[in-house]
């Protein structure tokens, strides 16, 4: 039988997945730093909810060498400049300007590409805070990561000026089933068969989140009855993915 409270048994083992779309990441990085116009090195990276992007972005920023950040609604100028400025060990005393000028004179130095997580938060009713970005690359050539939902790249396209540095827009993609199928091999204590992973990969349809929950409850699942190695047949019937859906409501409020 399932557990039934699965959320408090042990989760799945730690470790990171090198998926396709980490190569994906690689190879723009490759583009960007072979690129012509120094001012052009921005790299887009979007793609749908629930595939890892922030866990992606953290491991690349961090093999990279990359500054790494995450954007906030709450941001203001004064706020990315602040933590840029953490980020990079940098007296964070006096006006905008003059923390903006220690920043890039440490990049112009160092050269480590910027990553921007959940960019989304940069494009409000104005750029303004794209634009403090677009001053620090411009003047320092480095490479800036700026990750986003699928709709990033349209949102910023409308600033002309600074979709123009554009040089790569990357489209991370739903997990493939050896992505699948890898994260089973070293995520999970036990071992997951091929007929199981490929579900999982249906089931998940291809998110991450989603197909670490399934390992967690396989997991689960064949530490309740002893098993060390689990099928398909072994779990027919059962929710391998729980996601929340709202349920859909009518004229009356009644769904």
């Amino acid at each position: 039988p399932a557990p039934t409270h699965p959320e408090e048994s042990t989760p799945v083992k730690k470790g990171f997945v090198m998926t396709e779309n980490f190569r994906r990441l690689a190879e723009a990085q490759a583009a960007v730093e072979r690129r012509g116009a120094r001012e052009a090195g921005l790299v887009i990276v979007k793609g749908p909810y629930g595939i890892g992007k922030s866990e992606l972005m953290e491991r690349w920023a961090a093999d990279a060498g990359a500054v790494f950040l995450r954007c906030k609604e709450t941001w203001t100028k004064r706020a990315l400049l602040d933590e840029l400025a953490d980020a990079l060990g940098l007296d964070k005393r006096g006006r905008n300007s003059e923390v903006q000028a220690r920043i890039i004179g440490r990049l112009a130095v160092d050269m480590r590409p910027m990553c921007f997580d959940e960019a989304d938060h940069l494009i409000r009713s104005t750029a303004s805070l794209l634009e403090i970005i677009r001053d620090i690359t411009d003047m320092t050539g480095v490479a800036c990561f700026l990750v986003g939902m699928q709709s990033f790249g349209n949102t910023l396209g409308r600033h002309g000026h600074i979709a123009s540095r554009v040089n790569r827009v990357v489209e991370l993609k739903r997990l493939s089933l050896a992505d699948v199928q890898q994260a089973c091999d070293k995520l999970s204590e036990v071992r997951i068969e091929p007929s199981l992973v490929e579900r999982i990969h249906a089931d998940s349809d291809g998110r991450m989140r989603l197909v670490l929950n399934a390992v967690a409850t396989i997991e689960q699942w064949a530490k309740a009855n002893g098993w060390a190695s689990v099928g398909a047949d072994a779990v027919k019937g059962k929710a391998l993915c729980v996601e929340f859906k709202p349920e859909r409501i009518v004229r009356g409020g009644q769904a």
